[in-house]
């Protein structure tokens, strides 16, 4: 190895034995040794740019102050270290897109994180109203996103570089608060107070939601019948496994976080396994339509977090659900009906149940508080939850009377042999 051409941030530029070509040399404390990767040039300028390229910007600049930090590379730091790998990637995408947007024409893309104080914060309000026509609502969610990046920028977190290298980065020691709740979004841009979701489908109408799912949209099927009996949100839906780790039919319950998943203020709880659900998932195994069944892949070579999904297309589980809920429910002409209705929809009806089901069980089977979510041993008291998981089977039970479609599990049993007594006229 050559004597170092320039160095930064904990790399080195130096040249290699038999060849012109410049490397990037970095010390592996785990491997106790020199490593090197080549950097494609022989011209210093661009192995020093291509170097800061691979190894973070962030190095180049250590100053965590909000007037140094450019507010895209914090929202950037964001997406690709946290929010990338979330169900919320999408929705933070399209933020993150339309922050960029109002950047270039409101502000300048190099803007600073100090730069979108309370003044462009309402600035970004106005123009999203004017020119988008965004709602209070909207325009919150939007600036949820700035703000959770923000908060995400002063962790100190470990991130690869492109390298392949660990890497401890705080971006920010401070940043600006941010509005993030839609009544006080409209309160600046004197609007309405947003109202509350009000709209839920009548029995009557979910029943016909149900009777226009075909046997092409079986996943659909029993993306509702998952939520009718767990109130979760669908995102918990679809990650839901049938699996020894989640299902206890022994005791009878259902523990809604998977294994490894940390909990969020979005808690998810253990739960009654109904009846209703514990029929289905039964039937569900019978009819061979879970992972390594039916053609797909075997069972032991799936991946863990594959086995047990009760939803699958062309042999995995499904991701999504959204866009085929809300293309159903528009052509049964309800265009308020989305995945979310269902959690509200059980929430509501087991609350008018009689006799009525108290709020410290239902605050715990929404996962509201988890504080009073039970400990490893309530969970196993045959009186857990029990009024909770009645009342949700009574509710199911009264839309059954509203649709055709069965929705509860009718195993088939096996035909009996008949076996013909012949009488005194019978021949012989």
């Amino acid at each position: 190895m050559s004597k170092r051409l320039w160095e930064y941030g904990g790399y080195w530029i130096a040249g290699a034995h038999g060849t012109e070509t410049l490397y990037a040399y970095w010390y592996d404390d785990g491997r106790r040794a020199t490593r090197r990767r080549s950097l494609g040039t022989k011209i210093l300028d661009e192995a020093k740019e291509r170097l800061i390229a691979l190894a973070g910007a962030s190095k180049s600049d250590t100053s965590r102050s909000p007037d140094r930090v450019m507010l895209l590379v914090a929202l950037d730091h964001y997406y690709d270290h946290d929010v990338s790998k979330k169900p919320s990637a999408d929705q933070a995408f399209r933020s993150i897109t339309l922050i960029k947007e109002f950047l270039e024409e409101k502000m300048l893309p190099t803007a600073a994180v100090s730069a979108f104080g309370p003044i462009r914060q309402r600035e970004f309000m106005t123009w999203s109203r004017d020119k988008h026509e965004h709602s209070a609502n909207t325009i919150a969610r939007n600036l949820s996103v700035v703000s959770a990046a923000f908060r995400f920028g002063k962790r100190l977190v470990v991130v690869k570089d492109g390298l392949g290298n660990d890497q401890e980065i705080q971006l920010l020691d401070m940043a600006p608060d941010v509005v993030t709740q839609a009544k006080r979004v409209a309160e600046l841009l004197d609007l309405p107070p947003p109202r509350p979701r009000e709209w839920l489908p009548t029995y009557e109408e979910f029943g016909k939601f149900i009777d226009a799912i075909d046997v092409r949209k079986e996943n659909l099927f029993r993306f509702v019948v998952l939520s009718l009996n767990t109130w979760a949100r669908p995102s918990t839906v679809l990650e839901f496994r049938d699996n020894e780790e989640a299902v206890n039919r022994r005791f009878g319950t259902i523990d809604l976080n998977p294994p490894g998943r940390r909990q969020t203020i979005k808690y998810r709880p253990k739960i009654r396994l109904t009846n209703n659900l514990a029929g289905w998932l039964d039937l569900w195994k019978e009819q061979g339509r879970g992972m390594g069944d039916n053609g797909g892949p075997a069972l032991d070579d799936a991946p863990e977090r594959h086995r047990g999904a009760p939803m699958m297309w062309d042999g995995a589980p499904i991701n999504a659900i959204k866009r085929t809920f809300v293309r159903h429910a528009k052509d049964c002409d309800l265009p308020n009906f989305t995945p979310g209705t269902i959690r509200h929809f059980m929430a509501t009806m087991v609350r008018r149940q009689k006799p009525p089901v108290d709020k410290e069980q239902r605050d715990v089977w929404l996962g509201h508080d988890e504080k009073r979510t039970a400990n490893a041993y309530e969970a196993f008291d045959p009186d857990y939850l029990l009024d909770c998981m009645q009342a949700t089977e009574k509710v199911i039970a009264e839309l059954q009377k509203h649709t055709k479609r069965p929705l509860f599990a009718c195993k088939k049993r096996a035909r009996p042999v008949l076996k013909v007594v012949g009488g005194r006229n019978d021949a012989a």
